[in-house]
């Protein structure tokens, strides 16, 4: 298995246990290939401490060539927005006084065609922060505006890591619209909030957590390029929202287990999926801290040398922001039988806490993973 895809898979699950512990009963959206992609980047600039931590925090010790490993992945992922309503920002800023070398901006050329720009936040901070907000909006066709609100950047910024990602589902096999229903879902064992409830009848892959009682299902995105996995407890059987088992379970190598097709069955399945919007901003630095990269972010112990000769470089902000729609939209195809489907009709019926990760097929990296609670 592709050393990458180990380290990305380990690293989406470290944030998303350190969101989930942050707020247990609220919803949870974000990118990790956004942010590892950034951050392989930002690691291609450091050297000594703060290259090992952040080695570590990326998981990348097994990784032989990491700026090529990432230039596999962002070519194929980069392919997704020409099948899919799909746009992913990943753009480290960097002062340009900082004065990078001509040996780093041209090692990162190939790997990282667009991740890497010069700013002007020092003499031009407020032209600089338009201007950003301008190429980000533009690039995610309008859908985030203003990711830099004023006073976020200033003459004293050095390095701006900025993550923004917008994904509306298009699935291989569509939902009808007239199935779509306003039914009950449950938050936790005595409130419920009321969900448009979309429902499709066809084979899926389908698979079981037999020790916590969960079920995971993969429905694949149009041309089955990227998949969405959703992992449903049995019920809620604790007195939050019924995820806390699943989430305490949760490990990178299980991530990769309960994903894996050899672990799933094609099977009838009656699906009832929440029809839902999310949006969320997360300022990862304190995460990124609590996972040991501290010195990135520290004037006194950072290095940045592979980079500049200036001292005091450091990751000034990291800012996050993902939008992702779950809508009935998909093609009209016919139900065609697989060699392992089972005879039985399934139920999977999504009217309680889940969670759920977007996989691009190729790669198998994750490309969006979270947990949705409450409509």
């Amino acid at each position: 298995m592709d050393a990458v895809q180990i380290a990305n898979t380990a690293f989406a699950v470290d944030i998303y246990k350190k969101l989930a512990e942050k707020d247990k009963t609220s919803n949870i959206i974000f990118a990790p290939l956004c942010t590892s992609t950034s951050l392989a980047l930002a690691y291609r600039a450091a050297k000594g401490e703060t290259a090992t931590q952040m080695k570590q925090g990326l998981h990348l010790e097994d990784v032989k060539d990491v700026p090529f490993g990432f230039q596999t992945i962002t070519a194929d992922a980069s392919k997704l927005s020409s099948f899919y309503s799909l746009k992913m920002v990943k753009r480290l800023y960097v002062e340009k006084s900082i004065n990078p070398t001509t040996e780093f901006l041209s090692s990162i050329k190939r790997p990282f065609p667009s991740e890497f720009e010069l700013a002007d936040f020092k003499d031009k901070t407020e032209d600089t922060r338009l201007q950003i907000n301008k190429s980000v909006s533009d690039l995610t066709d309008g859908k985030m505006e203003n990711i830099l609100i004023e006073g976020s950047v200033n003459d004293q910024t050095k390095i701006l890591l900025i993550n923004a990602a917008f994904f509306v589902t298009n699935w291989m096999k569509k939902f009808p619209e007239n199935q779509t229903k306003e039914c009950p879902f449950r938050i936790n064992k005595t409130e419920t909030k009321p969900v448009q409830m979309m429902n499709l009848e066809a084979t899926f892959c389908l698979g079981y957590i037999n020790d916590l009682k969960t079920k995971i299902l993969e429905l694949p995105c149009h041309n089955k390029h990227m998949s969405m996995f959703i992992f449903l407890p049995k019920d809620i059987e604790d007195d939050t929202t019924g995820l806390e088992q699943l989430e305490k379970q949760l490990t990178p190598e299980k991530m990769l287990q309960w994903t894996n097709p050899s672990s799933m069955a094609n099977t009838k399945v009656n699906v009832f999926l929440p029809k839902f919007k999310m949006e969320t901003e997360y300022d990862f630095k304190p995460i990124l801290e609590s996972l040991g990269m501290t010195h990135m972010f520290d004037e006194s112990s950072s290095d940045f040398s592979e980079m500049s000769e200036n001292k005091g470089v450091v990751l000034s902000r990291i800012i996050h922001k993902v939008s992702l729609e779950v809508v009935e939209d998909g093609t009209e195809s016919r139900d065609v039988p697989g060699y392992r489907i089972l005879q039985h009709k399934d139920e999977f019926n999504a009217n309680h806490p889940f969670l759920f990760a977007f996989k691009h097929n190729k790669s198998r990296s994750i490309v969006f993973a979270g947990r949705f609670c409450s409509p």
